[in-house]
């Protein structure tokens, strides 16, 4: 019962079906064993194509030497036979077969033989002998034929050579010259190229075979990486040192595109995290308002003054998902902007004064130093709110009694905007992080007002990249941070620099 069992599982393990379907499935289903097949298709062609020119080529050398023989033996003793009497021919045929390693023969012309050395040719060749001989008498010329394929073993090579006496052909002399030396050189020909082709052909078969292999080890790596990072390992990364220059930017490529991707994922998830956290405490300090309000009845006075606490969060609220929003606009490539000119310069100058009061009122002085004539295009309001949350920004994290400096220059046909303070500053570490969503710097950069959602500064970059500028940071732990935005100038318009000369500037809000 044990054996009847197994038996199946052994025959199924030794079907030759199953073997030749592995075999079939590694050769024609994968790129390596297609590659190696055509290999050997193209090298078998080759030397059958080789093979075929080499044996006409030799083949034709072959008859050609052996008639010319034939014709100079022939032309021998024709030439005995005319200057000789006909009872000397029998003698001069004896002779010359003695010698002559193959048949020879004499056919007069009514048709009898006159004289054969051992066997008879026109027995042996059959038709194409006799037709030799009928167009030999004909047109009293050499004519040839074989008895059978030059390379037969028994084959032999005939002439029939006209003999001349006064002027017509009294006989015709049939000599028959043996392959079998030239056969054997053919056999030999033969081993030698079946055993070069057998072995170029398995030569090119491992060669085209390794060289697919080689050739997609960098794409095995790829398969097995784009598998790691379709499950979810997206720190995986092609290590390949191809020396082909295709594979090498593939590698480039691809390499840069899973970079780009944990990139995204990880902002995905940094973003989804930090947008949850912002709108987590405010909705649950609204909730927390609203359940204490309904615990018992208040007058109308102590509900006016819940509402606007509870105005003030949802305030809040609605200005992360505004900010959110802005953002997502920027990162789809829908942040839509009205190109119009904008004197910079005067656009600086409104914004300043709208600070100065407020920052007078907490003891910090705004210092102002913008050039005339900063025209640019873009929009009004965005590049208003980019200044706005820069200056707030700065003033969140001056110190008491310090001075916020706001510049505004031309260097290089270029306006570049500059917003100071002499606040803590930022660690080297961070500033490249500075303009990411919900990032905060430490907590010895103090907010006045408040935490904000960390959403302000990357706000005004994506402001500033949609304008076609720049902005980036300069900062010193202990002396303070420097905003800097670079926008290409547009010309100025005089117009707009009436309006700016037009502005009064308090004197003692600018001390």
């Amino acid at each position: 019962m044990l054996f009847v069992l197994c038996k199946p599982e052994s025959a199924l393990t030794l079907n030759p079906f199953s073997i030749l379907n592995s075999i079939r499935s590694n050769l024609f289903r994968t790129f390596r064993g297609r590659l190696a097949m055509l290999y050997i298709g193209l090298e078998l062609s080759i030397l059958l194509f080789a093979a075929a020119v080499l044996y006409t080529a030799l083949s034709n050398r072959v008859y050609y030497e052996v008639d010319e023989q034939l014709i100079s033996q022939s032309r021998s003793l024709a030439n005995e036979l005319e200057s000789s009497p006909f009872y000397f021919w029998s003698g001069h045929l004896s002779s010359f077969a003695n010698h002559y390693p193959g048949a020879v023969q004499l056919i007069g012309a009514n048709g009898l033989i006159l004289f054969r050395s051992d066997r008879s040719l026109i027995d042996k060749g059959g038709n194409d002998v006799s037709r030799a001989l009928g167009q030999s008498f004909r047109s009293g010329t050499p004519s040839f034929a074989s008895t059978e394929s030059l390379l037969n073993k028994n084959n032999v090579r005939v002439i029939a050579f006209p003999i001349h006496r006064a002027d017509r052909i009294v006989a015709t002399l049939i000599l028959g010259h043996g392959t079998g030396d030239i056969r054997s050189v053919f056999n030999l020909l033969y081993l030698l190229g079946g055993i070069l082709g057998v072995i170029s052909i398995a030569i090119s078969a491992v060669a085209g075979y390794y060289m697919a292999k080689r050739a997609l080890e960098p794409i095995q790596e790829i398969t097995s990486t784009a598998r790691g990072v379709a499950a979810g390992d997206l720190s995986r990364r092609l290590k390949s040192e191809s020396q082909d220059k295709e594979i090498r930017v593939l590698v480039r490529v691809l390499n840069k595109m899973f970079a780009d991707l944990e990139a995204s994922f990880q902002a995905q998830k940094r973003f989804t995290a930090d947008a949850s956290h912002e709108l987590r405490l405010p909705l649950t300090i609204l909730k927390g308002e609203i359940e204490v309000a309904l615990r018992h009845p208040r007058s109308e006075e102590e509900y006016h003054q819940i509402l606007q606490q509870q105005l003030g969060t949802i305030d809040r609220i609605q200005q992360i998902v505004n900010d959110l929003l802005t953002l997502a606009r920027a990162d789809a490539g829908q942040l839509e902007l009205v190109q119009s000119p904008i004197d910079l310069s005067l656009l600086l100058q409104e914004v300043g004064q709208q600070h100065l009061i407020l920052f007078d009122s907490h003891n910090v002085a705004l210092n102002m130093d913008i050039e005339d004539d900063m025209e640019i295009m873009g929009e009004t309001s965005q590049i208003e709110r980019t200044v706005m949350n820069l200056l707030s920004n700065a003033f969140k994290h001056a110190p008491e009694h310090s001075s916020i400096q706001l510049s505004g220059k031309v260097i290089d046909g270029s306006a570049i905007i500059t917003i100071s303070d002499e606040g803590a500053g930022i660690a080297e570490d961070q500033q490249e992080h500075l303009f990411d969503r919900f990032f905060r710097a430490d907590d010895a950069r103090c907010r006045k007002e408040g935490e904000g959602a960390g959403l302000g500064l990357a706000i005004c970059k994506r402001i500033v990249d949609a304008h076609g500028g720049d902005i980036w940071v300069q900062s010193t732990l202990g002396e303070g941070a420097s905003f800097l935005i670079r926008l290409p100038l547009a010309g100025a318009d005089p117009v707009l620099k009436k309006r700016l000369d037009n502005i009064l500037i308090d004197p003692e809000l600018t001390d």
